[in-house]
């Protein structure tokens, strides 16, 4: 009985942690990568967007796809709604098919 409850809290605290979470916020991720394709780094303070960024991968059985990958981190950097569409391209033009 306790492996059964235990069981069921652990698929609770599961469920309610979201699998999309991402360790930065969308407009940060604009702003540090806005700031990584035109020379401006944002040092140690855009890991995580960095890392964000490039941790939407899109793959299939044959491997890598850049032109998935690119129009998945687009679609991701469009979730905010301050961001201008010309840094967007941007960043997509210099880092979107690059593999993290």
């Amino acid at each position: 009985m306790k492996k059964v409850i235990l069981s069921v809290l652990l698929f609770c605290v599961m469920a309610s942690c979201s699998t999309t979470v991402m360790a930065a916020d969308t407009c940060e991720v604009v702003l540090c990568m806005y700031g990584k394709a035109t020379g401006n780094g944002g040092g140690s303070e855009c890991h995580s967007a960095e890392r964000a960024f490039f941790n939407i991968v899109k793959k299939n059985r044959h491997g890598f796809l850049p032109d998935h990958t690119a129009d998945a981190r687009k679609s991701f950097l469009l979730e905010c709604d301050s961001a201008a569409p010309a840094a967007i391209s941007q960043i997509i033009s210099k880092y979107g098919p690059v593999r993290g």
